[in-house]
Protein backbone atom coordinates (compact mmCIF):
# COMPACT_ATOMS: atom_id res chain seq x y z
CA UNK A 1 0.00 0.00 0.00
CA UNK A 2 1.34 3.66 -0.79
CA UNK A 3 3.02 5.42 2.03
CA UNK A 4 -0.07 7.12 4.11
CA UNK A 5 1.26 11.07 3.30
CA UNK A 6 1.63 10.52 -0.26
CA UNK A 7 -1.92 9.50 -0.31
CA UNK A 8 -3.25 12.29 1.29
CA UNK A 9 -1.23 14.44 -1.28
CA UNK A 10 -2.37 12.65 -3.98
CA UNK A 11 -5.92 13.29 -3.20
CA UNK A 12 -5.42 17.11 -2.38
CA UNK A 13 -3.78 17.47 -5.82
CA UNK A 14 -6.40 15.76 -7.92
CA UNK A 15 -9.12 17.29 -5.26
CA UNK A 16 -7.84 20.91 -5.83
CA UNK A 17 -7.57 20.37 -9.71
CA UNK A 18 -11.01 19.51 -9.86
CA UNK A 19 -12.76 22.05 -7.74
CA UNK A 20 -13.55 25.58 -8.30
CA UNK A 21 -12.01 27.41 -5.52
CA UNK A 22 -12.31 30.80 -3.38
CA UNK A 23 -10.46 30.33 0.33
CA UNK A 24 -7.57 28.07 1.53
CA UNK A 25 -7.27 25.62 4.65
CA UNK A 26 -4.12 24.76 6.44
CA UNK A 27 -4.38 20.96 5.99
CA UNK A 28 -2.32 17.61 6.46
CA UNK A 29 1.70 18.12 5.72
CA UNK A 30 1.12 21.90 6.16
CA UNK A 31 -0.07 22.41 3.07
CA UNK A 32 -3.26 24.80 1.97
CA UNK A 33 -5.78 23.39 0.92
CA UNK A 34 -9.55 24.76 -0.77
CA UNK A 35 -12.85 23.67 -0.66
CA UNK A 36 -15.98 24.94 -1.80
CA UNK A 37 -17.82 28.09 -0.24
CA UNK A 38 -20.89 25.71 0.76
CA UNK A 39 -18.21 23.32 2.77
CA UNK A 40 -16.93 26.15 4.74
CA UNK A 41 -20.17 27.18 5.94
CA UNK A 42 -21.01 23.77 6.74
CA UNK A 43 -17.97 23.20 8.63
CA UNK A 44 -18.23 26.11 10.69
CA UNK A 45 -21.97 25.72 11.46
CA UNK A 46 -20.98 21.84 12.56
CA UNK A 47 -17.89 23.83 14.94
CA UNK A 48 -20.39 25.17 16.96
CA UNK A 49 -22.92 23.08 17.16
CA UNK A 50 -22.80 20.69 20.38
CA UNK A 51 -22.59 16.85 20.24
CA UNK A 52 -22.33 14.74 23.17
CA UNK A 53 -22.09 11.30 24.14
CA UNK A 54 -25.26 9.83 23.23
CA UNK A 55 -25.28 11.60 19.66
CA UNK A 56 -25.14 8.89 16.29
CA UNK A 57 -23.70 10.85 13.85
CA UNK A 58 -24.07 10.53 10.10
CA UNK A 59 -20.61 11.75 8.44
CA UNK A 60 -20.15 11.93 4.97
CA UNK A 61 -21.38 13.91 1.29
CA UNK A 62 -24.43 15.00 -0.50
CA UNK A 63 -25.55 11.88 -0.27
CA UNK A 64 -25.66 11.95 3.49
CA UNK A 65 -26.45 15.76 3.28
CA UNK A 66 -29.52 15.03 1.15
CA UNK A 67 -31.77 13.67 3.95
CA UNK A 68 -33.41 14.80 7.34
CA UNK A 69 -32.40 11.67 9.46
CA UNK A 70 -33.70 12.40 12.60
CA UNK A 71 -37.15 12.50 11.50
CA UNK A 72 -36.72 9.27 8.65
CA UNK A 73 -35.69 7.15 12.06
CA UNK A 74 -37.39 8.70 14.37
CA UNK A 75 -34.59 9.50 16.68
CA UNK A 76 -33.41 12.37 17.93
CA UNK A 77 -30.14 11.38 18.77
CA UNK A 78 -29.19 11.72 15.59
CA UNK A 79 -26.99 14.04 13.82
CA UNK A 80 -26.60 15.43 9.96
CA UNK A 81 -23.12 15.89 9.30
CA UNK A 82 -22.93 15.68 5.80
CA UNK A 83 -21.41 18.19 3.46
CA UNK A 84 -22.79 18.22 -0.44
CA UNK A 85 -19.46 17.25 -2.75
CA UNK A 86 -17.49 16.63 0.23
CA UNK A 87 -14.11 14.20 0.05
CA UNK A 88 -11.98 11.94 1.93
CA UNK A 89 -9.25 15.16 2.76
CA UNK A 90 -12.44 17.16 4.05
CA UNK A 91 -13.58 15.10 6.12
CA UNK A 92 -10.79 14.13 7.66
CA UNK A 93 -10.37 18.12 8.10
CA UNK A 94 -13.75 18.22 9.89
CA UNK A 95 -12.99 15.53 12.54
CA UNK A 96 -12.06 17.32 15.21
CA UNK A 97 -15.22 18.93 15.55
CA UNK A 98 -17.23 15.42 15.77
CA UNK A 99 -15.13 13.82 18.09
CA UNK A 100 -14.66 16.46 20.41
CA UNK A 101 -18.55 15.28 21.88
CA UNK A 102 -17.14 11.53 22.23
CA UNK A 103 -20.30 10.49 19.62
CA UNK A 104 -22.09 6.97 20.56
CA UNK A 105 -21.69 5.83 17.07
CA UNK A 106 -20.23 7.50 13.80
CA UNK A 107 -21.91 6.12 10.81
CA UNK A 108 -19.65 6.93 7.35
CA UNK A 109 -20.04 7.35 3.53
CA UNK A 110 -17.58 8.49 1.92
CA UNK A 111 -15.39 8.04 -1.21
CA UNK A 112 -17.57 8.44 -4.47
CA UNK A 113 -16.49 11.94 -5.27
CA UNK A 114 -12.86 10.79 -4.59
CA UNK A 115 -13.33 8.23 -7.17
CA UNK A 116 -14.98 10.87 -9.39
CA UNK A 117 -11.16 13.22 -9.19
CA UNK A 118 -9.54 9.49 -10.27
CA UNK A 119 -8.33 8.54 -7.23
CA UNK A 120 -7.71 4.51 -7.02
CA UNK A 121 -9.83 1.87 -4.49
CA UNK A 122 -6.84 1.35 -2.43
CA UNK A 123 -5.58 5.10 -2.06
CA UNK A 124 -9.30 6.05 -1.06
CA UNK A 125 -9.64 2.92 1.34
CA UNK A 126 -6.40 3.87 2.90
CA UNK A 127 -7.36 7.39 3.69
CA UNK A 128 -10.38 6.37 5.11
CA UNK A 129 -8.58 3.61 7.50
CA UNK A 130 -6.42 7.12 8.73
CA UNK A 131 -9.78 8.19 9.42
CA UNK A 132 -11.04 5.31 11.44
CA UNK A 133 -7.90 5.02 13.84
CA UNK A 134 -8.07 8.80 14.05
CA UNK A 135 -11.88 7.97 15.64
CA UNK A 136 -10.54 5.19 17.64
CA UNK A 137 -7.74 7.16 18.78
CA UNK A 138 -9.17 10.23 20.14
CA UNK A 139 -12.62 8.81 21.17
CA UNK A 140 -12.19 4.99 21.45
CA UNK A 141 -15.68 4.15 23.28
CA UNK A 142 -17.58 5.43 19.43
CA UNK A 143 -18.77 2.66 17.12
CA UNK A 144 -17.78 2.76 14.07
CA UNK A 145 -19.92 1.72 10.67
CA UNK A 146 -18.90 2.14 7.27
CA UNK A 147 -20.97 1.78 5.16
CA UNK A 148 -20.69 0.66 1.03
CA UNK A 149 -20.86 2.73 -1.84
CA UNK A 150 -24.01 3.03 -3.76
CA UNK A 151 -24.31 2.07 -7.08
CA UNK A 152 -24.09 4.88 -9.81
CA UNK A 153 -26.33 4.73 -13.25
CA UNK A 154 -24.35 6.99 -15.99
CA UNK A 155 -26.88 6.39 -18.24
CA UNK A 156 -29.02 9.43 -16.36
CA UNK A 157 -26.05 11.51 -15.87
CA UNK A 158 -22.72 12.40 -13.66
CA UNK A 159 -20.64 11.22 -16.75
CA UNK A 160 -17.42 11.43 -14.97
CA UNK A 161 -18.23 8.48 -13.08
CA UNK A 162 -18.43 6.75 -16.41
CA UNK A 163 -16.41 3.49 -16.48
CA UNK A 164 -15.83 3.71 -12.59
CA UNK A 165 -18.33 0.93 -11.83
CA UNK A 166 -15.17 -1.63 -11.35
CA UNK A 167 -13.55 1.12 -8.83
CA UNK A 168 -16.82 1.57 -6.36
CA UNK A 169 -16.64 -2.24 -6.62
CA UNK A 170 -13.35 -2.61 -5.83
CA UNK A 171 -13.21 0.27 -2.93
CA UNK A 172 -16.49 -1.82 -1.50
CA UNK A 173 -14.29 -5.24 -1.38
CA UNK A 174 -11.83 -3.46 0.13
CA UNK A 175 -14.05 -1.55 3.04
CA UNK A 176 -15.81 -5.24 3.70
CA UNK A 177 -12.08 -7.21 3.92
CA UNK A 178 -10.92 -5.39 6.34
CA UNK A 179 -13.81 -4.43 8.89
CA UNK A 180 -12.84 -6.54 11.66
CA UNK A 181 -8.80 -5.66 11.85
CA UNK A 182 -9.64 -2.34 11.16
CA UNK A 183 -12.23 -2.28 14.26
CA UNK A 184 -15.60 -1.03 12.55
CA UNK A 185 -18.74 -2.78 11.16
CA UNK A 186 -19.32 -3.10 7.42
CA UNK A 187 -22.78 -2.46 6.29
CA UNK A 188 -23.86 -3.88 3.23
CA UNK A 189 -26.04 -1.40 0.68
CA UNK A 190 -24.67 -1.64 -2.78
CA UNK A 191 -26.64 -4.81 -4.00
CA UNK A 192 -29.65 -2.95 -2.38
CA UNK A 193 -29.81 -0.48 -4.83
CA UNK A 194 -29.32 -1.90 -7.85
CA UNK A 195 -31.25 -2.62 -11.08
CA UNK A 196 -32.31 -5.95 -11.60
CA UNK A 197 -29.41 -7.80 -13.33
CA UNK A 198 -26.79 -4.93 -13.02
CA UNK A 199 -24.91 -2.62 -11.14
CA UNK A 200 -26.70 0.35 -12.37
CA UNK A 201 -28.38 2.54 -9.54
CA UNK A 202 -31.93 1.29 -9.33
CA UNK A 203 -34.01 4.59 -11.35
CA UNK A 204 -36.63 4.02 -8.75
CA UNK A 205 -34.27 5.45 -6.47
CA UNK A 206 -32.90 8.48 -8.65
CA UNK A 207 -33.57 10.61 -10.79
CA UNK A 208 -30.08 11.99 -11.59
CA UNK A 209 -28.24 8.77 -11.54
CA UNK A 210 -26.25 9.47 -8.27
CA UNK A 211 -28.74 11.36 -5.79
CA UNK A 212 -31.05 9.75 -3.73
CA UNK A 213 -34.68 10.18 -4.01
CA UNK A 214 -37.47 9.87 -1.19
CA UNK A 215 -37.90 6.49 -2.08
CA UNK A 216 -33.95 5.88 -1.95
CA UNK A 217 -33.91 7.39 1.40
CA UNK A 218 -36.81 5.37 2.81
CA UNK A 219 -34.44 1.98 1.88
CA UNK A 220 -31.66 3.52 2.78
CA UNK A 221 -32.99 4.27 6.41
CA UNK A 222 -34.60 0.63 6.54
CA UNK A 223 -31.22 -0.77 6.10
CA UNK A 224 -29.70 1.20 8.57
CA UNK A 225 -32.43 0.95 10.99
CA UNK A 226 -31.20 -2.43 13.62
CA UNK A 227 -27.40 -0.83 13.38
CA UNK A 228 -29.19 2.65 15.00
CA UNK A 229 -31.31 0.48 17.23
CA UNK A 230 -28.41 -2.13 18.37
Amino acid sequence: MPNGNSIWKKALLFTAIATAVHTTLPCIGQEAYTYDSYYYRRAALFEILPTDTSDIIMLGNSLTDGCEWHELLQDNRIKNRGITADVMAGINDRLPAILKGKPAKIFIMAGINDISHDLSADSISGMLWDIVAQIHRESPATRIYVQSLLPVNTDMGYKRLQGKEPVISRLNELLQAQAGSRGYQYIELYSHFTAPGSHRLDPRYTNDGLHLTAEGYLLWGELLRPFIKE
